[in-house]
């Protein structure tokens, strides 16, 4: 190991990684290039991805220059060796596992079992942080049949992994690999090499990756299943030489490691000792309240609950469905004392006359609850959602926790606490991906109304694409950028600002949230629009309409439909040649 001052400007040293017999590589300088890794980047070294053959192959890792970057190459490393313990834990899972049925011991009597009188099989409780684990889910043996369906309904489909992923469960059944997929496959295909090559040394052979040809990929609960077809060059260098393309299927199964949990408070980590104080006061103050005088309230704040949530709403006209919008309000932050604010932007509709209808309707629910915070601002001119918007932050101070809404929304107490749990000042921006409603004419069933909260694929689709609805605090709206004031009409400052935000220092935590509902609308696309607006507002048009199942079935039962889309493409044809 070469060693140099430890300073804070200057740093040259090699990081051990994986020590190997140097009798193997004796004469071999080739090998000793590759065990003992020079990059040739400069100030650039092991800055980028990790992940490569280079860096798990070698012994030493040269140069290293920055201390951030000695410490990354060193968490890197740990990780590998936590990887390392989690597979050792899962083989001594599967061996109890194993004996256990040989043994016909039941799984459930794991837990206190002992092996003989006063010697447990685990030394710690099944219910502590040091628990190695539930041996009847992580001791399955490995394989590509360790979940077994019961029905039909339960049977995993497979997809199909080439140039493009074909899966059963998307609406779009063919979509580009997500980067996540060929990040894993990667990782699958560099550890089998890894694996085949293990003993190439002695044997005077090696096997080297040309490439993947396909592959067929699930996940069940128990791990994720992968088959691949791979093209391999087989390479003999001792004795007589000899090259040679081959395929072969590997089949992998990768098991998951076990649930963890950990409990947040503002972004922050809670450990046993904050927990268990946390839990003595709370305790305390209820027995020194008392339980005659009913005092059950610990009298500390709650950090989740007590964060008022400011609603900023951007209107004009659509005052049946504001009427619908103050209802939900009303139910779910007023009547059940959730702490939340309401602030309304309100523009005039160039055709529907319920500007002053909208206040009007606005200032009887604020006499009805006087208590509340609800506020109506006018603006003049030409509807401009990110103008709305931006006025509205300006109304509200740096900590106010802002919730971005369309007046289409529906949404519960839970919708609220996520809000506050998922929005962390200077740190997070919470995007959700909302639900929306297909046309309910087409999709709804003739034996009554359905539930607005009812998820599934023939209700509805989830907005993946759709960035409008965001929670943030106004410190940090103003450090990404905020809105693009120019950009007028409908849609795309949405996702002008979404890309502010990934290109600022403020992590984007986005998931689906089944208690924010799109109610659905008809949407009307103005020629006004930009070309790229406009392109944007037909698709989400044509997204609304209803599900590829319900299309498809008025296409079976209507054959005209698609004689006329037959007509019409020949008839494009034939104009075009």
């Amino acid at each position: 190991m070469n060693h140099a001052p430890l300073c804070p400007w200057s740093i040259d040293v090699s990081i051990v990684f994986r020590w190997q017999d140097p009798r193997a590589t004796k004469g071999n300088a080739f090998v000793m290039q590759s065990i003992l890794y020079h990059n040739s980047s400069g100030a650039q070294a092991f800055t980028g991805n990790l992940k490569k053959k280079e860096v798990h192959r070698a012994i030493t890792l040269h140069p290293v220059k920055s201390p951030p970057h000695m410490y990354r190459l060193h968490n890197y490393m740990r990780g590998l060796q936590i990887q390392d313990l989690q597979q050792e834990r899962l083989n001594l899972h599967r061996d109890i596992y194993t004996m256990a049925k040989q043994l016909e011991i039941p799984l459930e009597n794991l837990k206190n079992f002992e092996i003989a009188t006063g010697v447990p099989l685990f030394s710690v409780h099944p219910f502590t942080k040091e628990y190695p684990g539930d041996t009847e889910i992580l001791g399955v043996p490995a394989g590509l049949c360790s979940f077994k369906p019961r029905t039909g309904d339960e049977v995993i489909p497979w997809d199909f992994l080439s140039r493009s992923e074909y899966s059963l469960g998307d609406s779009n059944p063919r979509r580009r690999i997500h980067s996540d997929i060929k990040e894993g496959l990667e990782d699958i295909t560099r550890e089998v090499m890894a694996s085949i090559n293990a003993c190439s040394r002695q044997r005077g052979r090696v096997v080297e990756e040309r490439s993947t040809l396909y592959g067929y990929r699930r996940v069940d609960s128990y791990g994720a299943d992968t088959i691949l077809d791979l093209l391999l060059v087989y390479r003999k260098y001792r004795g007589r030489k000899v090259t040679l393309p081959v395929r072969r299927h590997v089949y992998l199964h990768q098991h998951f490691t076990g649930l963890e949990i950990r409990e947040t408070l503002d972004g922050e980590e809670v450990d046993e000792t904050r927990r268990n104080e946390r839990n003595d006061k709370s305790l305390q103050n209820i027995f020194r309240g008392g339980f005659l005088n009913l005092n059950f309230n610990s009298g500390e704040k709650d950090p989740v609950n007590d964060k008022v949530v400011h609603f900023v709403l951007p209107l004009a006209g659509r005052y049946e469905i504001f009427q619908r919008f103050l209802q939900n309000y009303e139910e779910v932050c007023l009547t059940s004392g959730e702490k939340t604010a309401l602030l309304v932007v309100l523009y005039r509709h160039k055709t529907e006359n319920s500007f002053n209808q909208t206040i009007d309707l606005i200032e009887r629910l604020k006499y009805k609850h006087r208590s509340a915070s609800i506020d109506v601002v006018p603006l003049s001119g030409t509807f401009s959602r990110a103008k709305a918007l931006d006025f509205g932050v300006s109304k509200l101070n740096n900590d106010d926790l802002m919730f971005f809404v369309d007046v289409d929304i529906a949404f519960t107490e839970a919708a609220l606490y996520r809000i506050r749990t998922n929005t962390l000042l200077g740190r997070q921006i919470y995007f959700p991906v909302v639900f929306s409603q297909y046309d309910q004419k087409v999709v709804r069933e003739e034996s009554g109304k359905q539930d607005t909260f009812a998820i599934n694929a023939m209700s509805g689709y989830w907005r993946q694409f759709g960035f409008g609805i965001v929670s943030l605090y106004k410190q940090d709206y103003a450090n990404v950028g905020g809105f693009d004031l120019t950009i007028q009409g409908w849609g795309k400052e949405d996702v002008d600002f979404y890309e502010k935000v990934v290109k600022s220092n403020v992590k984007i935590f986005r998931a689906a949230d089944k208690d924010l509902v799109h109610v659905y609308h008809e949407v009307e696309c103005s020629k006004d629009l930009s070309k790229t607006q406009w392109s944007m507002c037909m698709g989400t048009k044509a997204d609304t309409y209803a599900g590829i199942e319900t299309l498809a079935k008025m296409i079976y039962e209507n054959p005209e439909i698609l004689r006329f889309a037959k007509a019409r493409r020949a008839n494009l044809s034939s104009a075009a040649s």
